[in-house]
């Protein structure tokens, strides 16, 4: 079960940390454009993943500090 947990957190994690740093690239970066474009939007109506960086990050964090406070404990 600790194993579970520690690998859950690792996951939301690196999950959280990727979505923060996706913001910080250019909207073209792969593209050739004359100027970069940081200004990301999305519809208000649609469900993005984005939304839930923090929520993701802050649970890995938890659930890291869990399965360690379990290992100590147990």
């Amino acid at each position: 079960m600790t194993k579970f947990i520690f690998i859950s957190s690792i996951i939301l994690i690196a999950f959280g940390l990727s979505m923060f740093i996706s913001d910080l690239l250019p909207i073209d970066m792969f593209n050739s454009g004359a100027k970069d474009e940081y200004f990301k939007a999305v519809q208000s109506t649609s469900i993005s993943w984005s939304q839930y960086r923090l929520h993701a990050l802050i649970i890995g964090i938890v659930l890291l500090a869990l399965s360690k406070f379990t290992n100590i404990f147990g």
